[in-house]
């Protein structure tokens, strides 16, 4: 990742692109001098072979229209350009923006012998480009100086988000999930952005092509010095967490594993859900062909996301062998049960070197299986598992969070002296509003019931998410959702369940292709083909949790603070483990997330605080800026932060020595 010259202290400012950027390529505009109008936009429903609505072209040099893509499933702005003297160039505009601007596209070149680029403009000229060069290189800039971004493909699609901050004349540009660059001074300097602009250098002959183009503003707290965003860590960097990654239904094939591997360990959780696959696995009788399963498990491994696997689901290619999906039948003829009992113990003895976590089925009380038949079953599974892997951790599950199920299951286990098997009860606790009281009321009650019929057993949220759209397949799927309150979401359900100490999972890390709908809670936004289109915003928000609550950082339940005004807030509280500084989440807890960012200047006061030197976290869009002096006061270990902007979406107040920039 290249590291320029540090961000002057100034008001924050943040722009996304995903795709891949160059000079005078794509310009959006804001509506106002403050703020842009977001913007998102994709081609699909555009005639082919016309010009987009809303974009001005200049191609004296070829054509820049919409067409179908080659050999994909995409209908995108083509660029294409034929001439060696000439240039072809098409450009959107809002008007000026002083405000962060987040802009996110997908850019792609049909050769690596021309320079494809995409500009963020303002009237001055170009001032953050990203470009496919001639050389096969992707490259950027910094002020004046080229800066290598390294090679590209050809015919390959990259998704690309650029933060730009006008205030600080400073931008920071990821592709594919991964920060490559910050603080790269705008080539232009200016103090307002205007438009975007994708083209295809005169020099050359050759054809781009550009997608889903997006844009956002951001606002930050105002006279606020900006100091950067939270550096993104993979999950070879973070090491430990209690931070999980939903990887399902890759059994079924609902979603593609290798088209969204890169963004895996990227992300910054250390461990993903995977679904075993019994049917997958062992087509034909008696007959194993893992070579499925060891793509996955060895490239998660190779990096740092350490699978968690639930043995599941059952195989028709026997009597009697269960259900093949969601609310799916145990197996229960003899045969069957004996062809499972072999497929685990050689699953496990396969994978036991790099495999410790198993969860034995998958929502037994939704698919009303009697309590007494999933215990059993349980515990004749856990026990091949255990005579295999003694080290194995072992866990139940069930939907929702169903108290009765839990304490029937732990009963019967109870009575046949098999509680030792267990190591943890998985629930999966979908609601709209992710600070539900009723919820967390539920699994303390399940905790307790694990403290009485298995001490040292641990409760983990293991499948938790929010659709990104309205009409999604599962929980959740009848409201409506966009990807900013998807991200509101994901950031409350989280950090709720880690300041509760609560191994927490999201899923899924992709979209989700059921035969019926497309299952829209994925991270990574999907094709028809299951390929990946972009990240989405939340996507960012979450590896910005990744990066900061991570196994060096401890919750602090129950940790004392008050507000002025007194409105409905939640607070979640961390420090360090080595120097107890600290990092405290605060949002509005007022049901389901909004469409609407406005915050509420709140007054803080935490009566066991350790800072030195606080800042302000936006955490779904991972800027940091200082708190000044006088918003902020210290007597003994009470703190008192005065004027804090706060809005339904998590803010930190975190102690500067706990932030990597």
């Amino acid at each position: 990742m290249i590291n320029h010259a540090p961000t002057p202290s100034r008001k924050p400012l943040a722009l996304l692109i995903a795709g891949s950027l160059v000079g005078g390529l794509i310009s959006f505009t804001a509506a106002g001098p403050a703020a842009a109008a977001d913007f998102t936009g994709d081609f699909d429903t555009t005639t082919p072979g016309t010009a987009p609505p809303g974009w001005s072209v200049t191609a004296p040099g070829g054509d820049a229209t919409v067409q179908d893509v080659p050999g994909t499933v995409d209908r995108s702005l083509r660029l294409r350009d034929t001439s060696t003297d000439a240039p072809v160039t098409a450009r959107t505009s809002f008007g000026a923006t002083t405000s962060t601007l987040v802009a996110g596209f997908r850019l792609r070149a049909a050769q690596t012998s021309a320079t494809i680029g995409v500009h963020l403009d303002s009237t001055a000229g170009h001032s953050v480009t990203v470009a496919m060069g001639a050389g096969g290189r992707l490259y950027t800039y910094n002020a004046e100086t080229r800066v290598d971004l390294g090679t590209y493909t050809a015919n390959r699609w990259y998704d690309i988000r650029v933060v730009a901050h006008p205030s600080t004349a400073t931008a920071e540009l990821y592709i594919d999930g991964e920060r490559r660059a910050k603080g790269l001074r705008f080539r232009t300097t200016t103090t307002a952005l205007g438009s975007l602009n994708a083209g295809v250098s005169a020099a050359e002959t050759g054809t781009g092509w550009v997608d889903d183009v997006r844009t956002t503003t951001e606002s930050g707290p105002q006279g606020w010095p900006y100091l950067g965003s939270v550096a993104p860590r993979t999950a070879q960097q973070v090491g430990t967490s209690k931070l999980v990654v939903g990887a399902e239904t890759l059994d079924r094939d609902y979603a593609d594993y290798q088209a969204y591997a890169p963004y895996l360990g990227r992300l910054g959780a250390t461990t993903t859900r995977i679904q075993g696959g019994w049917a997958k696995t062992e087509k034909t009788k008696g007959v194993y062909d893992w070579t499925w399963l060891d793509r996955i498990v060895n490239d998660a491994d190779s990096r740092g996301v350490t699978p968690w696997i639930q043995l599941s689901y059952g195989n028709s290619a026997y009597t009697g062998g269960g259900g093949g999906g969601l609310g799916g039948q145990l197996p229960t003829s003899a045969e069957a049960l004996s062809a499972w009992d072999a497929w685990v113990t050689a699953m496990v003895k396969r994978y036991k070197d790099r495999v410790t976590e198993w969860e034995i089925w998958n929502e037994p009380n939704l698919a009303g299986i009697p309590v007494d038949d999933y215990a059993d079953f349980f515990a004749r599974t856990a026990a091949r598992v255990r005579a295999e892997q003694p080290n194995a951790v072992l866990y139940g599950q069930e939907a929702g969070i169903d108290v009765t199920y839990a304490k029937d299951f732990l009963a019967r286990l109870s009575a046949q002296g098999r509680t030792g098997l267990l190591d943890g009860i998985s629930y999966h606790p979908y609601n709209a509003a992710p600070d539900d009281a009723w919820t967390y009321d539920q699994v303390a009650k399940l905790r307790a019931l694990l403290a009485q019929y298995a001490p040292g057993a641990v409760v983990r949220q293991g499948e938790n998410g929010a659709p990104s759209r309205p009409g999604s397949f599962g929980a959740l799927g009848d409201l409506d959702w966009t990807e900013l309150s998807q991200s509101k979401w994901f950031l409350r359900r989280v950090l709720n369940d880690l300041g509760r100490d609560i191994s927490t999972s999201v899923f899924n890390i992709s979209d989700l292709h059921y035969p019926s709908k497309i299952n829209s809670k994925g991270l990574l936004q999907t094709n028809t083909d299951k390929s990946i289109r972009y990240a989405k915003p939340s996507y960012y928000a979450v590896q910005t949790v990744a990066s900061l609550i991570d196994g060096t950082v401890k919750p602090l339940p129950g940790y004392a603070w008050s507000a002025t005004p007194a409105t409905p807030l939640t607070v979640q509280a961390f420090a360090k483990r080595d120097t107890g500084r600290q990092i405290v989440g605060v949002w509005s807890a007022n049901g389901k997330p909004s469409e609407d960012n406005t915050r509420s200047s709140t007054d803080l006061t935490f009566t066991g605080g350790d800072f030195q030197d606080p800042v302000y976290v936006d955490v779904r869009t991972g800027a940091v800026n200082d708190i000044p002096a006088a918003n902020w006061s210290v007597k003994g270990s009470t703190y008192t932060f005065k004027n804090i902007p706060v809005y339904d979406s998590p803010v930190l107040i975190a102690d500067r020595s706990v932030i990597t920039f």
